[in-house]
């Protein structure tokens, strides 16, 4: 599980719920209840921290789509950065070379392909 709790500090908290408004310009209050569900089944975060992220959310207002939680894989990526950083771990330096390498092999796959 790559996110276990979440924190009572103010840190924690802010960015939380920057986390959540980011998440409900995208979905409703219900896809959101979804889109947490999926982030758990996959291990990015803990059913007590789903539980946790619901009900700071309550407060929030949407301004998403009530037909859908399937999201851009850029909103995912955007969650998992949100998910490193509340759990304490920074690796930008690390992640700014993947999207290097990532964006780069999108732009001429066939560079990385040949021989």
């Amino acid at each position: 599980m790559l996110l276990e709790n979440l924190g009572e500090d103010l840190r924690s908290q802010v960015l939380a719920t920057r986390w959540l408004g980011f998440l409900l310009q995208y979905v409703d209050h219900e896809n959101l209840k979804k889109l947490l569900d999926y982030y758990h089944r996959i291990g990015w975060i803990s059913s007590e921290v789903k539980e946790k992220l619901i009900n700071l959310a309550e407060g929030i207002k949407s301004g998403g789509s009530k037909n859908e939680w399937m999201l851009p894989h850029r909103v995912h990526l955007t969650s998992l950065l949100f998910i490193q950083r509340l759990s304490g771990e920074s690796r930008e330096g690390e992640l700014a070379g993947l999207s290097t390498y990532i964006r780069d092999y999108i732009e001429s796959p066939e560079e990385f392909l040949s021989v």
